[in-house]
Formats: structure tokens, sequence, C-alpha cells
């Protein structure tokens, strides 16, 4: 039944097929509901068969998922999904560092539209209230299933979790055109536990998508004269598409499952080593995280960075950057197409292959220097910037602008992310752009330069616990003995007392 199902799928037009897809599922679904339970039709039949629908791979399955991704500076990458049937469409920000699928289902002034979950058939209520933190932001929503597909995969439907997000705070962005996030994470760190199936996982196990998935963040596409600037790239699910890098392509391996935990070794400006202690670089973990706009390193990773960075470029520029600018509060602004890139050295980061082995990711500074559109004074158009180097509290964050110069490979199946030079456009393409080189042999290996943090686990508490109550007890022994003796003594008196009285009161 399988093989002639797909054999007339195959036949059919993409557009159309689609559409068989979707709704022999829901129709199956619905069929199940409403049968009584002797003659209940079973559901893993409908899922084979549009597995089997799924192995229908066109040449061009990779390429056809080309330039899915736009955004705006500052505001992330979105990719458009169908969500429900009939299908809604809305765009989801894609986000390494998180791993919920969530989307407005309630109206909010930041945003044009959201899912309407009373007008999808296939739409299940498991009513589990999540609630999400983000270092800028957060968002309550009810927990649901539905039927999601993307429109630059459109032979792929997949029954996914689903929050409702109901209630936000600077979570959503005006302007931003996107009403929902796709977490790529792991599992571990989906809220509120790890019992919430990430979509990427719902994918890989219900269809024939391999559990690998890649990026390339292309930042912004061409400014030139325009008032609304705008960014593109590329998301390929299930592989790698050799259209969109230049080769080597290196591996670095995933140290631990919850983000993309990865170790950097070393950290270079113009070739020149910060001379820190590894373990700073990765304090308290290093990420790679596509929902984070800058590179943002430990503070005082930042600190010596900076100094570094600053020394090289005030000895090129007649009029250094002020302060502010280091520190995120300020823009700089050059005369269109004039920027002075060669003044600003590569940022190098060492990522470890295996042991005693790295290769580096070398940063250009069209990268770090993050563009945010372009102004108009008295006398041009300028195009200006801001320092997308920032500290953080919370470890290393390898974000979008370093992303935007390499084509990111996340191989879960292999647990580890590749890096390879992006075929971007570059800003100016007679500047310096970002690229990999390596592999080196060095004196580091995971044990040596990953931050471990401390172990609070409870059989650590419970050792700590018997072992301080066991001093308590040899403490407490000698003042229990001194009670007694003087209790032992207390009743002799009064034993005494006692039989004097009694003598006297028989007399």
């Amino acid at each position: 039944m399988a093989a002639v199902y797909s054999s007339v799928l195959t036949k059919l037009p993409s557009c159309l097929r689609t559409k068989v897809l979707r709704y022999t599922f829901v129709f199956t679904l619905l069929f199940t509901l409403t049968l009584g339970d002797g003659i209940r039709v079973n559901l893993l039949r409908s899922r084979r068969l549009v597995n089997a629908a799924l192995r229908i791979k066109d040449v061009k399955f990779f390429s056809q998922q080309e330039d899915n991704l736009s955004g705006k500076p500052g505001q992330g990458y979105f990719i458009e999904v169908e969500i429900g049937t009939p299908p809604q469409k809305l765009n989801v920000l894609v986000d390494t560092g998180s791993s919920n699928f969530a989307v407005a289902s309630a109206p909010h002034v930041d945003i044009t539209k959201y899912f309407h979950k009373d007008r999808s058939f296939g739409y299940r209520d498991i009513g589990t209230t999540i609630y999400v933190p983000y270092t800028q932001g957060n968002w309550k929503g009810t927990l649901g299933s539905d039927i999601v597909q993307f429109t630059s995969l459109p032979n792929v439907l997949v029954r996914a979790n689903i929050a409702g997000i109901w209630s936000s705070e600077k979570f959503f962005i005006n302007g931003s055109n996107w009403q929902g996030i796709l977490g790529m994470g792991y599992a571990t760190i989906a809220r509120p536990d790890s019992s919430i199936v990430p979509f990427f996982d719902s994918m890989t196990e219900s269809t024939e998508i391999e559990d690998i998935f890649s990026m390339q963040l292309c930042g912004i596409e061409d400014s030139k004269n325009k008032t609304d600037v705008s960014m593109g790239g590329s998301l390929i699910l299930g592989g790698m598409d050799e259209n969109l890098y230049n080769p080597p392509l290196f591996y670095t391996p995933v140290y631990k499952e919850w983000y993309y935990e990865v170790v950097i070794t070393d950290i270079l400006v113009n070739k020149r080593t910060l001379g820190m202690d590894c373990k700073e670089y990765n304090f308290d973990k290093s990420i790679v995280d596509s929902g984070t706009t800058n590179l943002r390193v430990p503070k005082k990773v930042f600190s010596q960075l900076v100094q570094l960075i600053r020394s090289e470029v005030n000895v090129v520029l007649p009029n250094p950057p002020p302060d502010k600018f280091w520190s995120g509060m300020d823009i700089l602004c050059w005369a269109q197409d004039r920027t002075p890139f060669d003044a600003f050295p590569m940022i190098t980061m060492s990522l470890l292959m295996n042991k005693n082995t790295t290769f580096n990711i070398n940063i250009s500074p069209q990268q770090y220097l993050r563009a945010i559109g372009n102004s108009y004074d008295t006398s041009e158009y300028q195009d200006c910037f801001k320092f997308a180097v920032t500290a953080s509290t919370t470890g290393t964050v390898l974000g979008a602008v370093v992303m935007e110069g390499f084509y990111v490979v996340f191989d879960r199946a292999q647990k580890q992310v590749g890096f390879a030079q992006s075929k971007c456009n570059a800003r100016d393409v007679t500047k310096r752009r970002s690229f990999v080189d390596g592999p080196f042999t060095v004196n580091a290996d995971i044990e040596s330069c990953v931050y471990i943090k401390p172990q609070n686990d409870q059989t650590t508490l419970m050792t700590v616990a018997y072992v301080m109550a066991g001093i308590c007890g040899l403490c407490i022994i000698p003042v229990f003995v001194s009670l007694v003796q003087w209790q032992i003594q207390r009743c002799r008196r009064k034993r005494q007392s006692i039989t004097d009285v009694d003598g006297l009161l028989k007399e």
C-alpha cells in the first residue's frame, strides 16, 4: 500500500502533493478519533504512508531550501512555516540557543498576525503552561500540538509540540516581521522540562530527515540607498548544501548536548594571543547561538580583547573610536563604501578538534562591526556600525555576527559543529573575509580548557550532611554524658531527701 501511495504521489505536482499529504494525515486522524475501539484504525499505518512519501527526495532537495531565511539587522533571522489545517502562515525566529517551538496565539501590539488554534482541524490542546525567559524578554504559553511544514520544504509534514504564546514581555520586536520562535537546541534545555520534545527531534523521528542541519547567515544583502535594510540566508534541514560554502570544513565536538557547547582553546587579535588561561574563554560555557546577535565573551576576556583591538586601531585611525563605541553605547559612521575595515584587526578563535588538535575561525571586522543600516547627513549617505563584541556573565556566545562569516553545520548525529567559509557576498569584496584554517597541534585538550562547574547534586549534599551530622554528634557526646551524670546526682539527692521526710512522718 505504501509503495502504491508513494508511486501515485510521485506523479503529482509539488503543490498538489503537499495538499494530499496534509489532508491524508488529518483525515486519518479524524477517522481514528470517531471510530470505536474495536475497529480503531492504527495511526502507525498513516505514519508509514506519510514516511513512504517523504522518501521521495528531489535532486534539488537541499537547493530548494536556499534563501529561505530573512531578517533585519539586530532582530534575528526568521523562516516561514505553515501551521495547522488549513495552513496558517507565520514567521518564526530560528534560534539554536533554545529548544521550544512557540508562536503567538493572541493579539499583540508588536505583531500583525498570530496563530488561531480554533481554526485548525488538527490542533490538540495538551494544556501544559510554559514560561520561557531569555537574556532579554520572556513569554508564557500553553502547550499543544499540530501539523507543521516549511514553505521551503512543501513535502515534509510533522506533528510537533507548539506553545501558544498568550503573554510576553520584551519578546516580540516591533517591525521584525516574526511572530514566534523555533528552538533548534536539545531537549535538555526545553521548558518546562526535557519531556517536551523539540521540533527538530519530532522531525527526525517521524520523517526521513537526517539528524543534521546547517545555516548560512548572510547579514545585510544590499544596504545602498535603502531605508528598509534586510538580511538573508539559508537553513538547510537534513544535511549540507555544498553550494553555500568553500572548503575546508572543520568540526569541533559538542562538549555537552544542551546548548551547542564547544571548547575554545585560544583567542587572538591579529595573531597575538590574549595569553589567558583557556578556562577563562569557556567560563562558564561556550555556545553557538543564532538567536544572539553579538559575539559575547566573559568580562575578563572582554577587557583584554578590547585592549588589544584598540591598540591596533589607534595606530591606524587618525581619530580613534571613543570609549562609548567600545562599550556598545555609540555608533560610528563613514561615507558609504569607505568604511576603514583594514584599520580593524582579525579576531581568531581556536576551537578544539580532538585531543591536542585545533582549528581556527578567523573573524573579519566586516563581521564584528555590525552594520545597522545607513544614515544621511548634510553631504552624503553614510554606513553606520556598532561594535558587536560585548561582555557576558553567562559565558562565551558565538552569535549571529560570527556565524555570518561562516557556513555552520550542526551535525547532531555525530555530536559536532562544523565551520567553513561562507559564500555570502562580503560587504566589501576588496577587504579581508572571514575564513577557517588548520589543523594545528597544540598542548590543550578538553580537560585543560573546559570550565567544570562545581557539582551540587544530591549525593554531594547528602555526604556533606552526614559528615556535619557526625561532627555535631562528636561534639554533643561530652555534653550528653555530663547531662546524664548531673541527672543521676540530682536523682540521688532527691531520693535521700524523700527518705528522711518519710521517716519523720512515720515516727
